[in-house]
């Protein structure tokens, strides 16, 4: 391989990669979109909903760690916490190591709830996958598995303050 070939393949890769983001966008938001009576049978927000998803990620993050991750801030993501906390989905609770932090962690009604909201966006993902090649599903499926154990291995970046 020539000196220029690796720049010109991560060129090329850049271009693919941002065509990526773009087309997960849309997925996404097309499938959230069809997820939405999902989410209002279950009688939260979509919001809400990504509340509990980012709490159930993080080991008991408190409440301005969930509002950065969030891009929301602190007042907002309060409001959406007590809605959650009152319908019993999560808690907060005074840290053991900083008895001045608040943690959140999910209850096992939360846990339910957002494993059945995942599981109906898995089977919309798989209806809407049903008519394309399954070798096009499993590759894929391949490379989000690798381009996530590629990020995995890459440094927690720093706690950006609000």
């Amino acid at each position: 391989m020539t000196a220029l070939a690796a720049p010109a393949r991560r060129t090329a890769n850049a271009a693919a990669a941002a065509e990526i983001v773009d087309a997960v966008h849309g997925v996404m938001k097309t499938i959230l979109h069809f997820a939405q009576p999902t989410l209002e049978t279950a009688g939260i927000s979509m919001s809400q909903f990504w509340t509990l998803h980012m709490v159930s990620s993080m080991d008991s993050p408190s409440v301005g760690t969930l509002s950065r991750c969030l891009a929301v801030s602190a007042p907002s993501a309060s409001a959406n916490l007590d809605q959650l906390e009152a319908a019993g989905l999560l808690v907060r609770r005074r840290s053991a190591k900083d008895r001045r932090a608040v943690e959140i962690e999910m209850t096992p009604k939360g846990r339910k709830l957002e494993s059945r909201l995942w599981t109906e966006i898995a089977r919309l993902m798989a209806e809407a996958s049903a008519d394309l090649p399954p070798e096009d599903v499993q590759t894929a499926a391949r490379v989000f598995r690798e381009v996530r154990k590629e990020l995995d291995r890459w440094p927690t970046p720093p706690e950006v303050s609000a």
